[in-house]
């Protein structure tokens, strides 16, 4: 993953930003850092289903 990071913003209802919450404390994690782990999961994931993924960067 690239180190440059992009800045965006995510809407979540509170339950969802709550629980994810608990999630980061109980792994030592930044809220941000968690979010960022479980995308990062989901993109291996879905590239290990489908193929890596080309983005515009690589070519």
């Amino acid at each position: 993953m690239s180190k440059e990071k992009r800045v965006f913003t995510l809407r979540v209802d509170d339950e969802l930003y709550d629980k994810l919450k608990v999630i980061a404390d109980k792994n030592k994690r930044s809220l941000n850092g968690q979010i960022e782990l479980l995308i990062e999961q989901c993109v291996v994931a879905f590239e290990k289903e489908n193929g890596m993924i080309e983005t515009r960067k690589e070519g």
